[in-house]
């Protein structure tokens, strides 16, 4: 079998993840970002300098590092077809963490077991700045976290339309973005968290969404999920449930998985989850109703249980 590295691949070149080695946490970020054995990777290109490379899997394009690269085995597959089509992957059951199936509901290591702290931290917009641990009567705060190119800042415009703003973390250039939507008599306010792959705090981004994550800053978080992705997705998930946070699972791109003829037993998955999943396209506004109807239920219901 002829193995080679991902980092010796040239721009259109391709192939099948065979293992993936390095230190635990570089090892660790690849798999989070889907790249595990099984999958076909491509080499897209390379920055001028030549690193970090420009990979594409599952329909989704990821700059990595040429060492990080390097870590990674692949059996070269046959070339690209002209116009660099995605070659789709096939679903696969479960997630897969270190080489083992993660199954909902099992043991989870150590650094993501219920770390939610109290402290400070959040984000500041321009204009009248959330304050962590204050609430006003009538106000839920919903964070927004999901992988990047999951349609997260579509979902988010959906949901709060021309009333939002945009400011900066507490002493970080991270952006962050805050809106509102009111409901009734119950005003929603939206946090869009930047996308991240894990809590694991591997960048700046990652940092700022676990920070306000773990602080007294939200009451509740919904995960935006990419439908024909799941696998890749439910990592963050996985370690979102672990927060001691009521949670809903936006399932976004719903249109796209039925289209790549890929159909998910949503009860099942919410089952597994413990937590509430709503299909949806959020570039249409389907589903958004219903997600905005089960953020209030569950809100009613976390008021009710307190």
């Amino acid at each position: 079998m002829d193995e080679r590295l991902l980092s010796n691949l040239r721009p259109s070149e391709n192939g099948s993840v065979v293992r993936v080695e390095g230190p635990d946490d570089v090892r660790r970020r690849l798999v989070e970002m889907g790249i595990v054995p099984g999958v076909t990777v491509e080499v897209v290109g390379t920055a001028p300098l030549g690193d970090p490379l420009e990979v594409s899997l599952r329909g989704y394009r990821l700059a990595i590092r040429r060492s990080e690269a390097a870590g990674v085995t692949v059996v070269p597959g046959p070339p690209t077809p002209a116009g660099g089509a995605e070659v789709d992957q096939p679903a696969r059951t479960g997630v897969v963490e270190d080489g083992q199936p993660v199954v909902p509901g099992a043991d989870r290591p150590a650094w993501s077991r219920r770390w939610r702290r109290r402290a400070g931290g959040g984000c500041h917009p321009q204009a009248a700045p959330f304050e962590p641990g204050v609430r006003t009567a009538g106000t839920v705060v919903v964070a927004l976290a999901g992988n990047p190119n999951t349609g997260k800042s579509s979902l988010f415009n959906a949901l709060t339309g021309g009333r939002q703003h945009v400011g900066n973390w507490p002493g970080k250039t991270v952006a962050c973005a805050e809106g509102s939507r009111q409901v009734g008599g119950v005003t929603i306010r939206f946090v869009d968290l930047p996308g991240t792959y894990s809590l694991r705090t591997a960048s700046p981004e990652e940092e700022a969404a676990r920070e306000f994550l773990t602080s007294d800053g939200p009451d509740m978080v919904v995960a935006v999920v990419d439908s024909s992705n799941l696998e890749r997705n439910l990592f963050l998930v996985l370690e979102l449930a672990e927060l001691d946070l009521p949670l809903v699972v936006a399932a976004n791109m719903a249109d796209l998985a039925e289209r790549r003829g890929r159909s998910v037993a949503w009860a099942d998955l919410a089952a597994e989850l413990g937590a509430p999943v709503v299909p949806m396209v959020a570039r249409t506004g389907v589903g958004v109703e219903e997600l905005l109807d089960t953020i209030l239920t569950l809100s009613a219901a976390e008021v009710k249980a307190s």
